[in-house]
């Protein structure tokens, strides 16, 4: 569950109950006095979500039993993870672009994403005319029409609707998980699907050949041409299976700004992945899954001091031409932000200085980056304060193959400075 979620606190059955005369039929107590619902029965799901929506954000939604019944806290908690990747790359998650692929009767992405950030707006798509009417009735009962637009998509083998010379923030889809109805049986016996889920959800919903996969796939496929018009392309995942082969899917087609991370809702798990073309990378944790996420930053121990270990550092910097300003609150944490025009630590690099050097000839620069590499040093006190944490993070520019290249090289010059040596020593 997201830490900023207000159901982290189970919600009171009873209470609600006690609040909406039309919950109370479907409350039952154990013995013990524990007020309960039964997740198998569609009703009672829709009441509950019906209730929540409208009791925590004001919202009246309504839909038929053989739609999708969206589970409330999970689906907040993908808007919440939205929120902390945006302000974590975009720094301000105020007038947001949204776009929801595959916005259901319900349409409650749009409504939560709006009824919390009041300056969003949604682009919901739908391949179902008949969810698209309903969807349309929520946003009116809401008076939200300036703020969410949906539209029919009438081909199911395309994802994005997407208006010409506008760009978006961020889109977002809980796609159909399964491929056929097998599938959606076995998930049941192995409890791979949230209680809501169990009885509600159209085959549309629910089913899509080649399942999530396939569906993603041809998201990610898109997003290739589509390039930086979404700033992150997102997708809810509902099979642990299928996270190894969308990681190895963006590797292929050289996407290395990517993260996973998980929804936790009672002993239900679904996780989201989110991409983009743009050079901003998360740099908190996001709740991210560490297994999936690719490696843009490092930390090490060293045996020397702050200040040290910064002497070193700067003056490795200005070996390899690289400009840096030094932002220092105090002596016990210091960070550096570094700007690379070009490849100055390849072997190739080094070499040509090396010769330019002893022939006397002017310098050239060689290896220049399309895109300049941005990274951030940080450097911060161990307890002893005789000892250093030294952590790099990748912010921009460059390729996963030039970061650590460029890491592998820092390491080792500022580890020897500091007294560790391994393997055949640094020689400019």
């Amino acid at each position: 569950m997201h830490p900023r979620s207000i159901y982290n606190i189970e919600p009171d059955f009873a209470i609600l109950a006690k609040d909406f005369a039309s919950f109370k039929p479907f409350v039952k107590q154990t013995e013990r006095g524990r007020s309960y619902i039964d997740f198998k029965d569609p009703e009672a799901n829709r009441e509950l979500c019906k209730c929540l929506l409208k009791r925590d954000f004001d919202l009246d939604v309504d839909f038929p039993l053989d739609t999708l019944c969206p589970a409330v806290p999970n689906r907040l908690n993908y808007i919440l993870w939205l929120e902390d990747l945006i302000q974590d790359t975009l720094f301000s998650k105020e007038n947001c672009q949204g776009i929801d692929i595959g916005v259901g009767a319900s349409c409650i992405y749009p409504l939560l994403g709006c009824a919390i950030n009041s300056t969003w707006h949604f682009l919901g798509t739908e391949i179902k005319q008949k969810s698209v009417d309903i969807a349309n009735k929520n946003v009116s009962k809401n008076h939200l029409e300036k703020q969410i637009t949906i539209k029919y998509n009438s081909d199911p083998n395309k994802i994005f609707l997407l208006e010409k010379d506008k760009n978006y923030t961020f889109s977002m889809c809980n796609p159909p998980f399964y491929s056929n109805q097998e599938e959606i049986d076995q998930g049941l016996l192995n409890k791979e699907l949230e209680p809501s889920a169990i009885c509600t959800g159209s085959d549309n919903e629910m089913i899509t050949k080649g399942g999530e996969f396939a569906f993603i796939k041809l998201m990610v496929m898109e997003s290739l041409e589509l390039q930086e018009q979404v700033h992150w392309y997102t997708s809810m995942i509902g099979l642990k299976r299928t996270i190894r082969p969308l990681v190895r899917l963006l590797n292929d087609q050289g996407i290395t700004n990517y993260i996973v991370t998980n929804f936790t809702q009672g002993k239900t798990v679904r996780w989201a992945i989110a991409w983009s073309f743009h050079t901003e990378r998360p740099t908190s944790n996001v709740h991210t899954i560490e297994t999936w996420r690719p490696v843009y930053q490092f930390e090490i121990k060293l045996p020397q001091d702050i200040q040290f270990v910064l002497d070193c550092t700067k003056e490795i910097l200005q070996d390899l031409e690289i400009n840096y300003t030094a932002e220092e609150n105090d002596i016990q944490e210091i960070i550096l932000f570094c700007n690379a025009s070009s490849n100055t630590w390849s072997r190739a690099a080094r070499r040509q200085k090396k010769r330019q050097k002893l022939q006397k000839e002017e310098p050239a620069i060689i290896n220049t980056l399309d895109d300049p590499f941005v990274f951030r040093l940080d450097l911060s006190c161990s307890h002893s304060k005789s000892n250093t944490w030294y952590q790099i993070v990748w912010l921009s520019g460059g390729n996963k193959q030039q970061f650590e290249g460029f890491w592998s090289h820092l390491k080792k010059r500022v580890e020897e400075q500091c007294g560790i040596h391994r393997g055949t020593s640094f020689t400019k």
